[in-house]
């Protein structure tokens, strides 16, 4: 078996996307893998049938995402699109799939509800007349909202779409509720008797400045009429009818800001709500475990069973609880949970651990369903817990694959992005292509990661303080438990914060005689005026604007501390980084130009903020190549 290679991304196949038939035999998940030559990625649909304990394939078009199940067990999935219409295959699970219907329409989602009834959202296709104004209009953008642009969007366009009832057996559509600026529908939902729909509402002022909480609205679908329920007091991640009550997830955002903790609660149709979780149930919902061994799209809450189903990513891992209308939790299953799917009393779900990529399992079963090891020698990954600031901490060493307790070898400090992340023991491609180069990689989880709850991740106003402090003593615990670390020998890098921490930690010390900042943040008082997320993060997280403490956003500003720099560093940047700007990058780079700092700068054309989790295969592999060149030029 051969060590990690940075071309071996271009092998994983990176599984996504559960979903079950409703008689339990036939599970369906989408199988993304790379393609290096067209340099883009392709999915397909593929089938685990429950009884037979085989999996195959049922798609070759290498572009599925949008598929349910009807009411006989068979999968229905959107195989074509053009100008015209969207094009629906069903498969019964002979042969291959077969045409069941065309819908006019744009289709971005489509569920089975009963019968041949089924829920879609979509939007109109665009006529060749808007389509040319569109490309006439090509050399300038009008700007009219905040945000102004998104990360991997881009400039806001301010496109319409529409729920819809869809009767399959005759191809009718009936309009539930249209989707439009400023009234942008999130994360709607059906109740049982399909006659009332509760969604999350986006809320602008009358700027079209957007607000950080939503608002969440009752829909009579037969009155057509709207009642909001609770507005403008939390930020939302997702509601459902349960019982006789509506059930939600959301932050306040009271005690800990945007990045605080949410809670459950319950609420009934006049708006009267009540949290049914305790404060010890402080918990990071969703999955925030970072790794860049993943691609696609994986649900975070599901109902079923009277119950609300939800992942939380709880210190190191991420887990899998359910609560009924009453707050009466329940831990599902204890350990890495990527995407999951209930059927019954059958719960499946994928996991990723230290030497896989996601895996197909059951709960209560020991057996991988589906397989997906990495097919290299890697290095293992060892533990030790240390104290700082008053919390204890978890340290992790990648050692490489050959590790020779009697040899000296550089080592790399990887931080993590967020802050609100964290790092864990699952496999993470860039972090074995290093150890496999004789790199001793380590990582920690400082204050401000998730999994700890929120006193632990509200770093506000302590950016390059508390979180600087946990690292350092980080780094000095592992030198003294691995002697085998070169201590005159040391890289530091990251991305987005862990890009911030990268720089500010360049200007702080000259311990690391090598460095590599990437997508990052080094100017807060310029940040808060071209990042999609500036003009609220910014304040929240410092406390501070341009206008009532600028000496405060300079102070915690990597830039300020730039002309201190001495540290060798590569600057890698994306030009359609909209989360973090190219001038964040630019900044740092010219100052340490200006020093004389050794320093270099690549810019990645066409990539966004997500260029190391999901960027195009030539962008990853040539980011990845450039990183292990400069740590090699420079330690050893």
């Amino acid at each position: 078996m051969s060590k990690t290679k940075i071309k071996d991304i271009l092998g994983y196949d990176f599984l996504s996307n559960l979903d079950i038939s409703k008689d339990g035999e036939k599970l369906a998940y989408i199988k993304t893998k790379a393609n290096y030559d067209h340099n883009k990625y392709e999915s397909d649909l593929w089938i685990y049938n429950t009884k037979k304990a085989e999996t195959f394939p049922i798609t070759d078009n290498k572009n599925i995402s949008i598929f349910t199940f009807n009411q006989d067990s068979n999968l229905v999935y959107k195989a074509k699109s053009d100008d015209k219409k969207d094009t629906f295959y069903i498969y019964n699970g002979y042969g291959i799939g077969k045409k069941i219907f065309d819908i006019d329409l744009e289709v971005k989602s489509i569920k089975f509800l009963k019968d041949d009834l089924y829920l879609i959202n979509a939007s109109n296709k665009k006529e060749e007349k808007a389509k040319k104004k569109e490309e006439e209009n090509k050399y300038f953008e009008k700007l009219d909202t905040l945000p102004f642009w998104l990360n991997s969007q881009g400039y806001l366009k301010k496109e319409e779409s529409s729920y819809y009832f869809y009767k399959a057996n005759d191809g009718k559509l009936v309009k539930i509720i249209d989707s439009k600026f400023p009234n942008e529908i999130y994360r709607l939902s059906l109740n049982e008797d399909l006659s009332k729909v509760i969604f999350i509402k986006a809320n602008y002022d009358k700027n079209n400045v957007a607000d950080t909480r939503e608002s969440l609205v009752l829909f009579d679908i037969k009155t057509k009429t709207e009642k909001v329920l609770i507005d403008s007091l939390f930020s939302f991640y997702t509601a459902e009818f349960l019982s006789d009550k509506i059930i939600f997830v959301g932050s306040d955002m009271k005690k800990g800001g945007i990045n605080q903790d949410s809670f459950i609660y319950t609420c009934d149709f006049d708006g009267n709500y009540k949290k049914i979780t305790d404060d010890d149930f402080d918990m990071s919902f969703g999955n925030s475990l970072g790794t860049d061994a993943r691609y696609g799209s994986n649900k975070d809450f599901f109902k079923a069973n009277d119950r609300l189903y939800f992942i939380v990513t709880e210190k190191e891992t991420t887990k899998l609880y359910s609560t009924d209308i009453n707050g009466e939790l329940k831990l599902e299953i204890d350990e890495q949970v990527e995407d999951f799917i209930i059927n019954n009393n059958d719960i499946y779900y994928l996991s990723m651990s230290e030497n896989s990529l996601s895996e197909l399992k059951k709960k209560n079963k020991d057996v991988i369903l589906v397989e997906n090891k990495v097919n290299s020698k890697l290095g293992k990954i060892e533990t030790f817990y240390f104290e700082s600031n008053g919390d204890t901490l978890k340290g992790f060493v990648l050692l490489p694959p050959k590790f020779n307790k009697n040899k000296k070898y550089p080592a790399i400090l990887s931080i993590h992005g967020g802050p609100k992340t964290e790092f864990g023991s699952i496999f993470h491609h860039e972090h074995q292509v290093l150890a496999s180069n004789d790199y001793i990689v380590i990582y920690t989880n400082p204050h401000g990661s998730s999994g700890n709850g929120v006193e632990f991740s509200d770093i506000r106003g302590k950016y390059g303080d508390i979180d600087y402090d946990d690292l350092m003593r980080f780094v000095d615990l592992a030198i003294e438990k691995y002697p085998q670390i070169d201590s005159g020998n040391l890289g530091v890098y990251g991305g987005s914060y862990g890009g911030f921490m990268t720089n500010w930690i360049i200007g702080h010390n000259d311990r690391f005689k090598a460095a590599c900042s990437q997508r990052s943040i080094s100017n807060w008082t310029s940040f808060y005026g071209v990042s999609d997320i500036g003009y609220y993060f910014g304040y929240d997280q410092i406390t501070a604007t341009p206008w009532n403490s600028l000496d405060k956003m300079w102070d915690q500003s990597p830039i300020k501390y730039a002309d201190k720099a001495k540290t060798p560093t590569l600057y890698i940047h994306s030009d359609e980084d909209y989360r973090c700007p190219l001038e964040q990058g630019l900044q740092m780079y010219t100052k340490l130009k200006l020093n004389g700092v050794d320093t270099k700068m690549f810019v990645f054309h066409g990539e966004n903020h997500e260029l190391s989790r999901s960027g195009k295969p030539h962008s990853r592999i040539k980011r990845l190549k450039e990183i292990k060149k400069w740590f090699d030029g420079h330690l050893k």
